[in-house]
């Protein structure tokens, strides 16, 4: 199974756990995502859940570009269950926004615990948890503009919430590695410890919020994500209908081919 899904007591815990293709997010993985969002959000005895990654140096490689990428973008048609499910769900109603926390299905406070590198659509990912911790080595990116394409996993709505926009900014057009004493600086961390503590420092913190009444808790991510959701639910349609074309774009084919041959791309700047 690409996700290791376990109950402990009041603590749900999600597992990215694909060791061939580091925790890139494909069809499969993001359907096991979504069906493990909705079963915690319908288990009355969960109050939390902790989103990590089970493998020992990486937390996400990103969207993976070999299924996920051609099948949101239309270049091939679907070949399986989850693929089709995945076809059917890239805006903010579909399934696939879901599962990556872009719109949160599950009425708990989600924290995510984060080492290694956490790249594009996984960065994406754990901004729409509702708190973060990482480890010392751990590394952020947005790699899109790199490959010629644009993020669209609401990594241009979540940022500039989350730091300042010009940060955010920064982030999001430089494509750069940021770690985390960074991004603790910049207010987008709740804690910076040591690899060793950081599925215990994440666990710590889940318990502290299991033990408080879980209709208080509810309540407040309830207002927390209506909230949110009532500023950039037209912002997150506009960042599809923006982006999605350039996924399409010549500069995107050069982006990724150059990315498989280990070269500079290339970019023409056209679509």
């Amino acid at each position: 199974m690409s996700l290791v899904y376990e109950k402990q007591g009041h603590i749900a815990k999600l597992g990215l756990n694909r060791p061939k293709q580091l925790n890139a997010l494909d069809p499969g993985i993001l359907l096991e995502l979504h069906k493990a969002w909705k079963d915690i959000n319908a288990d009355s005895s969960i109050r939390v859940a902790v989103l990590y990654s089970a493998l020992p140096n990486i937390f996400c490689a990103g969207m993976d570009l070999k299924t996920a990428i051609p099948v949101l973008t239309k270049a091939r048609e679907p070949e399986n269950e989850a693929e089709e499910w995945m076809a059917g769900g890239w805006d903010v109603t579909g399934g696939v926004a879901e599962a990556m926390l872009k719109v949160n299905i599950v009425n708990k406070p989600v924290i995510a615990a984060i080492h290694g590198y956490c790249l594009t659509g996984g960065f994406e990912m754990v901004m729409g948890a509702d708190l973060r911790v990482a480890s010392t080595d751990a590394v952020f990116q947005m790699r899109e503009a790199s490959l010629g394409i644009m993020p669209t996993g609401g990594g241009n709505i979540f940022l500039p919430r989350h730091v300042s926009p010009c940060r955010a900014l920064e982030i999001l057009l430089t494509a750069g590695n940021y770690d985390a004493k960074t991004l603790y600086e910049w207010g987008f961390l709740n804690r910076v410890v040591e690899k060793e503590r950081l599925m215990d420092t994440a666990m710590e913190l889940a318990r502290k919020i299991a033990d408080n009444g879980p209709l208080a808790t509810q309540g407040i991510i309830r207002l927390s994500r209506e909230l949110r959701m009532a500023q950039m639910k037209d912002a997150f349609t506009r960042e599809v209908e923006i982006g999605m074309p350039i996924f399409g774009s010549a500069d995107a084919r050069e982006g990724v081919q150059a990315q498989k041959e280990k070269r500079k791309p290339k970019f023409p700047g056209t679509f």
